[in-house]
Parts: structure tokens; sequence; C-alpha cells
């Protein structure tokens, strides 16, 4: 059974799965891969930019079948980023995927208690299997189709310590710089219908829908539904455009197709982060002066971070709940076109939304963007 409570144009829903409903037993993100035209430029602009930290590299001689990767991190996130290399259809399809999409996520990965019950869970469920049970003395993996050209790998690690079969561990450092990360706080999907997946994520994964937004400025319009697990620690927002100029709609033409929009890295210090991430030449998506002003104090109340601060900054703040509230800001796209993008996100006390007081002026300067690109 459903029931939702409204609040300015967000319905959230609450559970409806029995407690403990986990049918694949996800334990939670593993690792996030891209196909990239150029694996080591990237992953550079991750360890320069976003303070991750080297972790592994592979390519034919240490045993790759057609590509070359590298994976970097922090915290519990790892992002692999591979290129095709050589001939074989590992690589054609990376060099499809990018020739198709850009640069872009392939494969959200799930850590899972059993990879071969996940699997005969997930194809009962009606999920296509694009590679069957695959076992290596360092893990258990199977991939199911998700949607547009992304995937879901379902992974039961044995040896921890090494990422994958073929790939070598390389020395990162001591993580202690100001960039601070911990995990993926959520992941975005943009799709062309939206109640589809979430009904996908609810029989596959057992995920209920927690939040639905249905936010609109002048010109544009989002609706989005948000799934995960019980325990909160899997959050994946799901949006498909409601009008033909709006920017999931840019995304799909772009993108050619559905895919990762954004990704949201979880921190513990937003203003240290973002501060250094500005100094290092990351660029974020511009606020208003006029978001700062007297509305914003009554709509946040009282905070523990200097406003001034915040503004300087132009870090975004969302009161969720009475006793929470988040701070978050959006860089600009990754690889240069209006698809992926990420979010960098610190939460206080209880809060457990995504900012939906902010989408407004989120939307508002993302159109700006838009009318720069004369595609609004």
């Amino acid at each position: 059974m459903h029931e939702h409570r409204e609040s300015g144009g967000v319905a959230v829903a609450q559970k409806v799965h029995p407690k403990g409903h986990n049918p694949l037993g996800v334990k939670g993100v593993d690792h996030i891969e891209f196909y990239v035209d150029d694996a080591e430029k990237w992953a550079n602009n991750y360890l320069n930019g976003y303070g991750m930290y080297r972790r592994g590299y592979g390519d034919p001689k240490t045993g790759l079948k057609g590509r070359r990767a590298f994976v970097v991190g922090q915290g519990r996130i790892n992002f692999l980023f591979a290129e095709a290399a050589g001939k074989g259809p590992e690589a054609e399809a990376i060099r499809a995927f990018v020739a198709k999409h850009g640069g872009g996520v392939k494969d959200v990965a799930f850590r899972v208690k059993d990879t071969a019950a996940a699997l005969k869970h997930a194809q009962a469920a009606g999920a296509a299997v694009v590679r069957p049970l695959d076992e290596h003395e360092i893990f258990l993996g199977g991939t199911i189709q998700a949607y547009g050209d992304t995937t879901h790998t379902f992974i039961q690690r044995k040896q921890h310590g090494i990422f994958a079969p073929g790939y070598e561990n390389v020395a990162g450092g001591i993580e202690d710089g100001e960039i601070q990360f911990a995990m993926v706080d959520h992941i975005v999907a943009n799709v062309e219908h939206m109640d589809e997946w979430v009904d996908f994520y609810h029989r596959v994964f057992g995920f209920d829908q927690r939040q639905h937004f249905d936010i609109k400025t002048g010109r544009s319009a989002l609706m989005s539904k948000v799934v995960g697990d019980e325990d909160g620690y899997i959050k994946l927002p799901i949006n498909e455009p409601s009008s033909k100029n709006s920017q999931i709609q840019e995304f799909l033409d772009e993108f050619k197709g559905p895919g990762v929009q954004h990704i949201a890295l979880l921190t513990p210090n937003i203003v240290s982060t973002v501060r250094e991430m500005r100094a290092q030449g990351v660029r974020f998506m511009d606020v208003p002066d006029t978001y700062y002003d007297e509305e914003f104090r009554k709509r946040v109340g009282e905070i523990k971070e200097n406003i001034e601060e915040l503004k300087s900054l132009r870090i975004l703040v969302d009161r969720d709940r009475a006793d929470g509230y988040l701070l978050q800001l959006f860089t600009h796209p990754v690889f240069g076109r209006p698809t992926l993008f990420h979010e960098v996100i610190q939460r206080r006390g209880n809060s457990d939304g995504f900012g939906e007081g902010n989408f407004r002026a989120l939307f508002e300067a993302i159109e700006r963007e838009q009318a720069k690109r004369g595609t609004l």
C-alpha cells in the first residue's frame, strides 16, 4: 500500500515491501564503469580535480581483453575508466558505445551476497542477462541489462585487495587531501519512460519508491521518482522529461538515449571540498546572488555553516526535514557535452532528500546554459 505526503510538489512514498526485503542480496555499489575515448586522460581528470587516488590498472599485457583501464577512487568510491585496445568484441563494444554516446557510464556494479542467486532472481523477475555467471579466484560476476545501454553487474567478492582479474594494484598515496569523499550518495538516470524503470527496480531489486518530484519552471519541467533499498544506502532517482525543451530531453538527445545523468558524491565537509575543487579548476553550475536573499535564510533556518562563505563558493542549501538539511553543488558536464555531471553533497542531521527546494534555482542555472547553447 502506498501512502504519500505532499510538500511543495514533492510526494514521499512509504515502504511497500515487507521489512528486510532484498531479493538480490545487494550490499551496496561496488564500482561505476565509464567507457571513454582516453582512459588515462579521464582518470587523471578525477585525480587532479576530484581528489581521487590511483587504485588499479590493466591492459592486454596484464590480461585484459580489448581494453586499457584505470581504477581511481576515494573512500568507498571506485571509478573504472576503460578505453578500447586492439581488436575483438570487447574493444568493438567500447568503440561503439563511445561513438554513439561519447564518454559516459556503461555499468553500475553492485556488491551482492551471492551472484548466482542474484542472477537467477533477476532473470525470473524479467531482467535480461547479458553476461552469465563468470567465476574467478577474486570474485563471481554476472551482468543484466538496464536502461538504454547501461548495465548492472553483480559482484560477489572472494578476495579483497585486488580489483579484478587482469588488473594490477597501483599505489595511490595517503588520502589526506582537502577534497574528501566518502561514498556515492545517489545515482540519477534520465530515461524516456520513468514508470517502466521504477517497476523494473521494484520487481528485480525489491527497491521501493521513496519520493516523487514534479518540478516546473517557466520554461521546462521534470518528473522524478526515487527508488532505493530499505536502509537508504542505495538511492536511484529516475527522471523523465515533461517538456520538449527540458534539460532531461536535451540529455536524451545528446546522449542518444537513456543513461546516467549524474553521480552524487558524499563529502563530510563540502566547504573545504568545493573550495579545493574550484582551486583545481573544476567548474560548477552558476548560482545567482539572489539565491542567498532573505527568502533563503527563512527557507533554510538555522544552519552551522557561515552563509557568506557558502555564497562565496556558490553552495546550495536545502532543509529537507525539521531535523536535517543538505548542502549541494553541481559541476558542469564532465565530457564537454550536456550529458553526465557530478553533484557534491553533504548531509546534516537526518537529511534524506535531494535538494528539491533547490531544483528551481538549479533548473534556472541549467536553462541559462541551455540558452547559451541555443537549445532552449
